[in-house]
């Protein structure tokens, strides 16, 4: 029998990744698993923070002196992200089924992939599931983030496509509902 305790399922907070957070919630569900939802954010989109690039979500004024520390700014930026990360969840997922599982976020920053990676390793991770985005640019320039996860992931990759339908045991499809202000 296989043992599943945890799965990683990476999100970007887009509708792309609810079928993906459902489908891991599921199965947490029937192995009493835990769920670690997990957003990356770039090092481009974190400098977009201290340029102003996300408006109100600026930790700190653009008048701040160069030479003034700033970590609780920093804090505060990834104390932002865990929220939207949570409020992401309680908008796309029924709560039953979010209340049935154990789930926990982390939010790192760096290049996707390798924090994605990363996480895995650090969380002794048995699965990760995450959705693909397909794009076949992508693929001629390196592979897809999905992809380069499943050919250096630590634990088995389950990989589907956002449009996958899922299926519980009464054979009824999962009910995931889209929150049309999430979609990328």
């Amino acid at each position: 029998m296989i043992t599943i305790k945890k799965i990683l399922v990476p999100i970007d907070l887009s509708s792309v990744s609810v079928p993906a957070i459902g489908y891991a919630s599921s199965l947490a569900k029937d192995h009493h698993a835990e769920v670690i939802l997990c957003h990356v954010i770039h090092p481009e989109s974190f400098k977009e923070h201290f340029a102003g690039g996300y408006g109100e979500a600026v930790a700190f004024p653009l008048e701040t002196p160069m030479n003034v520390r700033h970590e609780t700014s920093v804090e505060n930026i990834f104390e932002s992200k865990n929220q939207l990360v949570l409020r992401f969840l309680e908008q796309t997922m029924q709560p039953d089924l979010r209340n049935a599982v154990k789930i926990r976020t982390l939010v790192k920053l760096g290049k996707v992939v390798e924090e994605i990676i990363a996480a895995a390793k650090e969380e002794q991770c048995d699965l990760i599931v995450m959705t693909s985005r397909g794009s076949s640019l992508r693929r001629l320039f390196g592979g897809s983030i999905t992809e380069r996860v499943v050919r250096n992931a630590p634990c088995p990759v389950l990989s589907m496509q956002p449009s996958a339908e899922i299926r519980t045991e009464k054979d009824e499809r999962l009910q995931i509902k889209l929150i049309d202000q999430w979609a990328a």
